[in-house]
């Protein structure tokens, strides 16, 4: 009799396990599930609050902007990209992306786990600040803040190539991709949406070392004009007279002044006084607006902006022939270029000549072709 009960007891156990492994197993799938969804969702179109005219401003930018040439690459110049990068989806399921892309987005993801296990002293001090400051006066005064407090950290050059977390960056300083990424995390900490924020990998113009690439944060502002484009400091020059008694004791880390305010001695909008680096501006503004803009990108993906160069010369129509007109190039997707004869660096235009240019897909399909390679 027990032995009949216990395989009772079995059978029954059995049962119940059978109907709600299957109902456990699709809840904890739940959240993947809806992670894919949300993903298919924001990559499937334009950002939702991208409105036509701002689409077609955007494009029209491109269109009839000046693309550099570097090592057979063209690239639009960052001010003529400017709010497209938040108009267009990140890892658009349509463009393949690049290699460099993709390894920078990987780098930055590597620093952000790093930071989330450690963070530098003082760090959730700067954070609150940042935070009050856009709560008394609105997102553009926390970004400068933000801004101005990690262009507290010393420059120093002959980084590895990784993107540093904030800690490493605070003991060891960095280049401008580890200020970029403490900015980045710090306004993410602060509660900024990281749908507004873009890191953006700007190329050289000629063809020079890869030594002229350079990396900034661009931040989208509500009711503002256009994008801030917060910069960091140029290597060492000129030293300011707050730091030079450090010198010789400290030439990495943090500033003696940004060390004062991680501590709790110096309010954090003490930095706002003598700025050690360029301060956060509109993007058509800032030093960098006229340097071509690669990649845009945070944790979520990356778009990239450039595309190869313009092959051979495409002939033109009867109609289209003339003694004077620029002889026209098409690239590898089809789209008719001109070169732009200005200046001494080869720099292109799309060619706006409609009835020489091969037919031009739907108004989408010309976005992603022209936006991104």
């Amino acid at each position: 009799m027990p032995l009949a009960r216990l395989l009772l007891c079995f059978l029954q156990c059995s049962l119940a396990a059978a109907v709600l492994l299957p109902v456990v197993a699709g809840a904890a799938n739940l959240p993947e599930a809806s992670q894919r969804y949300a993903s298919d969702t924001r990559d499937a179109a334009p950002s939702d609050s991208a409105t036509p005219h701002e689409l077609k401003a955007g494009i029209e930018r491109l269109r009839t902007g000046t693309w550099w040439e570097a090592n057979r690459k063209i690239r639009p110049e960052l001010a003529q990209v400017g709010d497209l990068m938040f108009l267009l989806p990140l890892a658009d399921r349509q463009l393949e992306p690049s290699s460099d892309a993709i390894g920078r987005v990987q780098r930055l993801r590597e620093a952000l786990r790093g930071h989330l296990m450690r963070e530098p002293a003082g760090w959730t001090r700067l954070v609150a600040q940042v935070r009050a400051e856009r709560a008394k006066a609105g997102d553009a005064s926390a970004v400068l803040l933000a801004d101005a407090l990690i262009n507290e950290v010393r420059y120093r050059d002959g980084t590895d190539g990784s993107y540093y977390a904030p800690a490493r960056f605070f003991a060891e300083s960095g280049v401008c991709k580890d200020f970029a990424v403490a900015k980045y995390l710090l306004l993410r900490d602060a509660g900024f949406d990281i749908e507004r924020l873009r890191l953006v990998s700007l190329a050289p113009r000629y063809n020079n070392t890869p030594d002229d690439w350079h990396v900034i944060l661009v931040v989208r502002i509500d009711g503002a004009g256009e994008p801030l484009a917060l910069d960091s400091p140029s290597p060492p020059g000129a030293k300011r007279a707050a730091d030079s008694a450090n010198e010789a004791s400290a030439s990495s880390g943090p500033s003696a002044l940004l060390s004062a305010i991680l501590a709790g001695r110096e309010p954090a909008d003490a930095v706002l006084r003598a700025p050690a680096g360029p301060l956060a501006t509109p993007l058509s503004r800032s030093g960098q607006a006229r340097r071509p803009l690669a990649t845009v990108f945070n944790e979520l993906g990356s778009r990239s902006f450039e595309r190869a160069a313009p092959g051979a010369p495409r002939r033109a129509s009867a109609a289209g022939r003339s003694a004077n007109a620029n002889p026209k190039y098409v690239d590898e997707m089809g789209e008719s270029w001109t070169v732009d004869g200005s200046g001494t660096f080869p720099k292109w235009r799309v060619a706006v000549d409609q009835a020489d240019a091969p037919a031009k897909p739907g108004p989408a399909a010309r976005l992603i072709r022209v936006a991104a390679r």
